[in-house]
């Protein structure tokens, strides 16, 4: 039996204007909508868990990234104040492109 703050919220999350242009775009997929909620949700409980130790951004030092599927979430966490900020999502091979 998971225990009782298995699932708690931690973080609040705010999503930059590139994140919500994509998730715009791609507004009648639900079943990639879907999936990328999911992943918000588990960032907001534990955002360094989700976090894959392989991006190094010169553009943006401190970012961590996540998968979903072939594409990469970009983002940033402040711990003073508790926030995931969702710098950016977009397919694996453009989004390092963009932030190298």
């Amino acid at each position: 039996m998971p225990s009782e703050n298995s699932s708690k919220i931690c973080y609040e999350l705010f999503e930059d204007k590139k994140a919500i242009k994509f998730m715009d775009k791609h507004f009648d997929d639900e079943r990639l909508i879907n999936r990328i909620y999911d992943k918000y949700h588990r960032l907001v409980v534990d955002p360094y868990n989700e976090a894959e130790s392989s991006f190094k951004s010169r553009k943006c030092p401190k970012c961590m990234k996540t998968r979903v599927g072939s594409y990469r979430i970009v983002y940033f966490v402040n711990e003073l104040t508790k926030e995931v900020e969702i710098i950016d999502i977009g397919p694996r091979k453009s989004i390092y492109k963009k932030w190298n």
